[in-house]
């Protein structure tokens, strides 16, 4: 028989659309995982950006963030205190003559708490009594937040490139 026959099987549809299902769970799934570690990278290099600044070790800064997820979550949220820090925390208090000296900063008219405690705690009377005295902080509201910003633009190139890392990863390993 001359001429042109054309047989086609349809019966692979049901694993087309079964494959179309689980490519949207998959690529969630990577996307979830990539938004959890891109707010861990930025919590990482915002905080040791700011201690450079500041001068200071990381520990204090870092125990401000806080990361809020979920595990398929299509939203991280990445929080950060950004309220005075206490001195004590900027290195070791020293009493001077004119106050007390931490790390590279000088606070007059500061003492260092005789109190027994885990830390020395820096306070300055807020008069010209023996009381009411108030912990001395530093503020880094300004440096945080301009240390942020900066980080955040480069996030969302980072957000990309881990989207694509892991969308690879959970595709090969099905």
């Amino acid at each position: 028989m001359a001429g042109f026959q054309l047989s086609m099987d349809v019966s692979g549809w049901a694993e087309v659309e079964a494959m179309g299902r689980d490519a949207t769970k998959k690529l969630d799934l990577a996307a979830a995982r990539a938004l959890r570690k891109t707010a861990q990278w930025l919590r990482t290099h915002s905080s040791r950006e700011i201690s450079r600044e500041l001068r200071i070790s990381q520990s204090p800064i870092r125990h401000r963030y806080n990361v809020f997820n979920q595990s398929t979550s299509k939203e991280v949220k990445l929080w950060v205190g950004l309220r005075p820090i206490s001195v004590h925390y900027l290195g070791t208090p020293k009493q001077t003559t004119t106050g007390v000296s931490v790390g590279h900063r000088e606070y007059d008219d500061a003492f260092i708490s005789p109190m027994k405690s885990r830390h020395s705690l820096v306070f300055r009377r807020k008069g010209r009594q023996r009381l009411p005295v108030e912990r001395v902080m530093e503020d880094w509201e300004s440096e945080g937040l301009s240390a942020l910003e900066r980080w955040e633009r480069r996030a969302q190139n980072r957000f990309i490139e881990l989207f694509e890392q892991e969308a690879r990863n959970v595709f090969s390993s099905s």
